[in-house]
């Protein structure tokens, strides 16, 4: 354990320290700045390592990549976690969760992102860590968010629920239409052309598959059907409105114009 002036303690962990110190890896995953915590954190309302030994085969950093596919139930495409959590899991990071049992990846062609799925092993892993409760040596902030996701998933048991529980089965998703996207937009914007923003646009298609109406999207963007932009004014763009962008040119474009019915 070490501290720095202004600094929250922070816990340096080595194989050993692991068996000894469980409960200090939530400390630790809460402090460090690595790629992606942050967003991860805000996503779960709680740092991503609650109290749980890491094990010995898995990094810190692969860890965080699994509690990020639990915050979305367990399922997520590498377009969902490239446009929430700025990362994606490919080549050998994706392998080594694969062949550790923790993941499974499919994908329909070679041009399609990979799906991930989290297995009952890195479900168990991921369901405990939310279970273990306050770390006495965690700042009170975190103990009261560990106590917090403490009762709720033991009040989501006395339910029959789960963390991994799906609002909406995939297999009742539809897949995105011109037709549908169009009906959607002109019901939203104020005028032919008018911008709208993506946010609204997906929250009026919430039945539509995520990654259909993403394709979709970027196919009339790029024949010029319909125009999708960045927010200009950033300070405006809410957290909201960052999951609901599509990437397109290696920028987020979060509002729509359509000058004619599709």
């Amino acid at each position: 354990m070490t501290t720095g002036a202004g600094s929250q303690p922070s816990f340096h962990a080595n194989e050993n320290d692991l068996e000894d110190h469980p409960k200090q890896l939530f400390h630790h995953a809460a402090n460090v700045g690595m790629m992606g915590g942050r967003r991860i954190l805000n996503a779960l309302l709680t740092p991503p390592i609650i109290g749980l030994p890491m094990p010995s085969e898995l990094s810190q950093d692969q860890l965080d990549k699994l509690i990020a596919l639990s915050s979305f139930g367990g399922s997520a495409s590498n377009t969902q976690l490239g446009q929430r959590y700025r990362f994606t899991l490919t080549g050998k990071k994706r392998t080594a969760l694969e062949e550790s049992g923790y993941i499974s990846s499919t994908r329909k062609s070679g041009r399609d992102p990979f799906l991930h799925e989290l297995t009952k092993k890195g479900k168990d892993l991921c369901r405990n860590a939310l279970r273990s409760g306050p770390d006495p040596e965690a700042s009170l902030g975190h103990r009261i968010d560990q106590g917090m996701f403490e009762h709720l998933t033991k009040l989501l048991a006395a339910n029959g629920l789960d963390i991994f529980d799906s609002l909406t089965s995939q297999a009742e998703l539809e897949a995105a239409t011109r037709e549908g996207l169009s009906t959607v937009y002109f019901m939203l914007a104020s005028k032919p052309g008018a911008w709208v923003s993506l946010t609204d646009l997906r929250a009026k298609l919430a039945s539509v598959e995520r990654e259909s109406l993403d394709r979709l999207l970027h196919d009339l963007h790029v024949a010029e059907e319909v125009t999708l932009i960045p927010e200009e004014n950033r300070r405006s763009i809410t957290a909201d409105d960052r999951a609901a962008a599509v990437r397109i040119g290696g920028e987020d474009r979060h509002l729509i114009s359509i000058g004619r019915p599709l």
